[in-house]
């Protein structure tokens, strides 16, 4: 167990970020929580909320002020929050370190900080604006509702635990080879989307069916995206933690589905019929 410090987690009141700081506190670790609530909410933590070592800031990390107030507290910043802000300028200025989450997975390492990319990221608390296509399809399936495959559902993809990404996380932040590096966070099977759909419906017992629609990202069909897109690789993370997920594919599927039927029932957007354009086509 890691010697006690206080971590500022940025973004700590959103999915990844409050698992992460529960996972802290439980280490025995203060933990100021830096969030604006855009897309985080204090129900996140709310089985942390009465812990005398969790600090709770409502702010942007676009305030400098406030940003190097809180850097200026803590020994480690663990920045989620989707914006970069003043946190990284804030964490050299002080000599802190920085585990940062980056939508490319590079950039900021140069200055020593060690930067994440997280793959498809499934569990408890994500809100349904931000769900991955594995929620969106147990959801329908367990409404008994059709489930959307966008293109013919070659596309392969990746699902991981929060439980594991946090785990990763946790092993980051507890070695010092990690500072100055890059490291994707990713579930290891991977599925295409069709044979995902299918598993869905075979372990929640669903009837629903299963209907195909063109896959556009930004007018661009998915065969153009798909190739612009680095592809996650999980080998450096693992030779340098040992890290691997704990929690397979089938059992993301069965704790999704057991807290979709939980859950009240969710309101999906309907679907509707895409205008025929050469945009709308798919290429897959």
């Amino acid at each position: 167990m890691p010697a006690p410090a206080t971590y500022l987690v940025t973004g700590g009141a959103g999915f990844i970020g409050s698992h992460l700081a529960d996972a802290l506190l439980g280490q025995g670790h203060t933990v100021l929580v830096l969030d604006d609530l855009s897309t985080g909410a204090r129900a996140n933590l709310a089985a942390a909320w009465s812990d005398p070592r969790l600090r709770f800031v409502r702010g942007s990390v676009l305030d400098a002020r406030l940003a190097d107030e809180l850097t200026a507290c803590c020994d480690t910043v663990v920045h989620l929050a989707p914006v970069t802000g003043a946190i990284g300028a804030a964490a050299l200025r002080h000599g802190r370190r920085l585990l940062i989450a980056a939508a490319d997975g590079r950039g900021e390492a140069a200055s020593g900080a060690t930067v994440v990319r997280h793959g498809d990221t499934v569990g408890p608390r994500q809100s349904p604006g931000h769900a991955t296509l594995l929620t969106r399809l147990v959801r329908r399936a367990v409404a008994g509702d059709p489930l959307v495959v966008h293109g013919d559902g070659t596309r392969v993809c990746r699902f991981l635990d929060v439980a594991d990404a946090v785990d990763a996380l946790l092993a980051l932040l507890d070695r010092p080879g990690a500072a100055g590096a890059d490291f994707d966070i990713a579930g290891s099977e991977e599925i295409t989307v069709m044979a995902l759909a299918e598993r869905t419906l075979a372990r929640s017992g669903g009837t629903s069916a299963v209907r195909h629609y063109p896959y556009v990202v930004d007018r661009v069909p998915h065969e153009a995206y798909a190739k612009a897109v680095r592809p996650f690789d999980t080998a450096p993370l693992r030779e340098l933690t040992g890290w691997r997920p704990a929690r397979s594919l089938d059992d993301i599927l069965d704790a999704a589905i057991a807290r979709a039927r939980a859950e009240a029932p969710v309101v999906l957007p309907g679907l509707r019929e895409p205008a025929a354009s050469p945009a709308g086509q798919h290429l897959g």
